[in-house]
């Protein structure tokens, strides 16, 4: 059906072009200084944010559309992630480097929370009466898979430029500046297939209703992705196990 594949296509391409700065925690141990208690509660705060951020959607964004969260969300995103250049770059306004850490990497997780609750919700809208579960399960396993590959492609984009922690510990932060550029510009070039979701629940059934509800095509790709990006997950797991360092990264 077509509002099973174009609303979770859309939430598969997002999550996807969700690609993280790899190389971003050696950066704030190595030439920070960031220490492993700084670091844990960079993680605390995060957990933190992420449920306010589910809370925010509950109470102050729930009668937005879906489209107008995920546009304003990423362009939010977008902001915060161009922040790391400028820290990169020393320029902080006068606060801790602790502290501008705050801003432009522990408000991703307020904003995935805000994201969250629409997700799941259009998700709890697709399943059909009487198979809820198996199809919240695949349609969680969409998701689930599509983050999987984001950081693959997060470890292969890591090897673009030179950002080892002998580079940035030698003064050449360049390569870093470039790469956080790249997974900013991919993380927000996920919003060019927002039309791809729904604007509210009433336009999910609408799809139901559309002429191209029952194509094949799509059921066939839509299937196809997510046994192909599970099969990868398993794949690289097992690698990973028996082979350690098998992708070049260090054991």
């Amino acid at each position: 059906s077509r509002a099973v594949w174009q609303p979770m296509g859309f939430v598969y391409l997002y999550n996807v072009l969700q690609v993280g700065n790899a190389a971003w925690r050696e950066y704030l141990m190595t030439i920070l200084g960031f220490t492993d208690n700084q670091m844990n509660s960079l993680f605390i705060i995060s957990v933190v944010l992420l449920y306010a951020g589910v809370m925010a959607y509950k109470y102050f964004f729930i009668k937005w559309s879906w489209r107008s969260v995920y546009i304003i969300t990423t362009m939010l995103n977008t902001v915060f992630s161009s922040l790391q250049v400028l820290l990169i770059y020393g320029i902080t306004f006068g606060l801790s480097p602790f502290v501008f850490a705050l801003g432009d990497d522990i408000f991703a997780d307020f904003i995935g929370g805000i994201q969250f609750l629409p997700t799941t919700i259009m998700m709890v809208n697709l399943c059909p009466a009487g198979s809820e579960g198996a199809s919240y399960a695949m349609f969680t396993t969409m998701n689930n898979s599509a983050m999987h590959m984001s950081t693959a492609f997060s470890t292969i984009v890591l090897k673009i430029w030179d950002v080892s922690k002998e580079t940035m510990m030698g003064g050449d932060l360049s390569g870093l500046v470039k790469l956080t550029i790249l997974t900013t510009v991919l993380q927000t070039s996920g919003i060019l297939f927002v039309k791809l979701l729904p604007n509210t629940k009433e336009d999910l059934v609408k799809l139901h209703k559309d002429k191209y509800s029952g194509s094949k095509i799509g059921g066939f790709l839509f299937l196809t992705i997510t046994f192909l990006s599970i099969a990868n997950a398993l794949v690289v797991s097992f690698l990973n196990i028996v082979f350690p360092g098998w992708a070049g990264e260090s054991r």
